[in-house]
């Protein structure tokens, strides 16, 4: 996931320096009020994570609307799955007991910012901006033959957050960020023999990385 994060700075940033049309002294002549975005890579894994592992994968899709000259609004909302990435039912399946079959993972994460942009050329939702970010999330992994086999795990982000979103004269959006900010993580183990150690309850500061891309109107 790190080399995904660096591949994706360093294409922003040759966007910049080999795209004039991109640059903010050069503002899109077109208004947008709203955007759609979403992206395709949080299906790998997300948001809920076993040090590299990812238990799940998170199909989102965000809506952006402007407030004022200089804000917006983005909320989003996501399903979680299983993990494109991993497979779940081969780490945990026994040969020896013919009662486990599968997993079944399901869940749903809700996102908000609030974005003040700080261009001084470019009106919302265009150019560099900073703002709050809250995220919540909720899952849970079962057992596909005994439902009481479980773990239930919830994550609560919260993010001062500053970035840069993009838009072509055509629509495109591709909007990145990152920040500061505190997150904690809960588990709840029931009946199952997984390494309790490794899904232990946390509270830290947490470097959130983020991207999305879709379309502006």
């Amino acid at each position: 996931m790190k080399k995904i994060k660096y591949l994706s700075i360093l294409a922003l940033a040759m966007l910049f320096v080999t795209n004039p049309a991109f640059s903010q002294n050069k503002p899109v002549e077109k208004e947008f009020r709203y955007t759609i975005k979403t992206n395709p890579l949080s299906a790998l894994g997300g948001p809920f994570w076993v040090v590299v592992l990812p238990l799940t994968g998170e199909y989102k899709v965000l809506f952006e609307t402007i407030v004022s000259e200089k804000s917006s609004v983005q909320l989003g909302v996501g399903f979680i799955g299983p993990s494109v990435l991993v497979n779940l039912d081969d780490l945990t399946s026994d040969e020896e007991d013919a009662e486990i079959s599968g997993i079944k993972t399901s869940g749903f994460r809700f996102q908000g910012w609030y974005k003040y942009f700080l261009s001084r050329d470019l009106s919302a939702p265009e150019g560099f901006y900073v703002g709050p970010h809250v995220s919540y999330a909720s899952a849970n992994i079962r057992n596909k033959n005994d439902e009481a086999q479980k773990i239930a795990a919830t994550k609560l982000n919260i993010n001062g957050v500053f970035g840069y979103q993009m838009i072509t004269s055509g629509g495109f959006t591709l909007d990145i960020f990152t920040g500061l900010g505190f997150v904690s993580r809960k588990w709840e183990i029931t009946g199952t023999d997984w390494d309790r150690d490794s899904f232990k309850d946390k509270a830290s500061v947490s470097v959130p990385f983020g991207f999305s891309f879709g379309y502006a109107f």
